[in-house]
């Protein structure tokens, strides 16, 4: 194996519990893989998708020559970038960035109502660890027999991208640890690689929060056979830390390529959860909703999103289909109530 040291300029945050520094050892020789972590470098600047998210959580602008590490992966974003990971690569072959974390591969389509193209990066090596390709499988929690016991578990899922999930989930734990003085855990269980989220958890005030790449999955694409085994380990280390209760996004739509619908169909997993909150963007998507959980004997405790900005779309659900819903950006007192009611937390 022909190895070189490099220096980088920016480290993704997809790479973040492989801890590597700025000097990287690197080798073309590599067959691509998802999760091989690689060194790219920028053809150009790019004003929109333009920006790298780094390991600490911070936005960096990607400027033309920057020399960044990322890793192989695969994306399929309705409001974004798909992309998969090529099947041969040699050095100075054209890839692209498929999105803020890190994940790198060839695109193929994008939506082109929120970016014009993404941005064009060239091969430069796979990152080597001890004469090894630096794959972050190596740093994966690792699975349980089963799920373990769990705490209350308030689920937030979507019918789609950009429904909210992610402001729901993070008013809710704020309110669980700020006003209700509960601790609270938290993950992400589907998706893509990112810290954005992860972080947003913590600053609401989760104690600890995980997520699928710590389970060493850059995304949950195509990647169905280990979603579940990546949730049960996820949700069996976040009771090792007595939490009062645990909050999980499930990124995605309810329908789509991300896993969401195999831990949907997973008695276990659905054993485990307390409480769901659908965020819809449509009546349409709410009333779609309620019949995808009621084939997997699950059903909506509360409605929220788009769907809940005003009462056209909360009166409508709670007579229609009995279900609360609120704006909770406003208030979270019927959310409070109803997880109350339903004796997910007490008074």
């Amino acid at each position: 194996m022909n190895i070189q040291n490099i220096k980088l300029d920016k480290i993704s945050s997809v790479l973040k519990n492989a801890q590597i520094d700025q000097f990287v050892d690197i080798t073309t020789e590599v067959n691509p893989k998802i999760g091989f972590g690689i060194v790219v470098e920028a053809l150009k600047s790019l004003d929109k998708y333009g920006e790298l998210e780094l390991v600490g959580g911070r936005f960096s602008k990607i400027r033309k020559g920057d020399l960044i590490a990322g890793v192989f992966g695969e994306r399929k974003a309705l409001e974004g970038i798909v992309g998969h990971v090529p099947k041969t690569v040699k050095s100075g072959d054209e890839l692209q960035i498929l999105n803020l974390g890190g994940l790198i591969g060839n695109a193929v389509s994008w939506n082109k109502d929120i970016i014009s193209s993404p941005l064009p990066v060239k091969f430069i090596g796979a990152i080597t660890v001890n004469n090894k390709i630096l794959d972050i499988d190596s740093f994966a929690i690792k699975d349980g027999e089963k799920f373990v016991k769990s705490a209350p578990m308030v689920v937030v899922m979507g019918t789609a991208m950009s429904t909210g999930k992610t402001t729901v989930a993070t008013e809710l734990i704020h309110v669980l640890a700020g006003q209700k003085k509960l601790k609270v855990c938290a993950a992400k269980l589907t998706g893509v690689a990112a810290q954005r989220d992860i972080l947003g958890m913590k600053d609401a005030g989760a104690k600890v929060v995980l997520s699928f790449l710590d389970f060493g999955l850059t995304s949950t694409i195509n990647q169905k056979e280990a979603v579940v085994p990546a949730a049960k380990a996820i949700i069996n280390s976040l009771n090792t830390n007595k939490p009062d209760i645990i909050v999980v996004e499930l990124g995605d739509g309810m329908i789509g390529w991300y896993g969401v619908d195999k831990l949907l169909a997973h008695k276990d997993f659905v054993r485990s959860i307390s409480f769901v909150i659908v965020c819809a963007h449509d009546l349409v998507g709410a009333f779609g909703a309620v019949d995808i959980l009621k084939k997997n004997n699950l059903k909506a405790d509360f409605f929220a999103g788009p769907v809940s900005n005003n009462t056209a779309g909360t009166d409508y659900l709670e007579v229609n289909l009995g279900i609360p819903a609120e704006d909770i950006r406003d208030s979270s007192s019927k959310l409070l109530t109803t997880l109350i009611d339903k004796k997910v937390i007490c008074v």
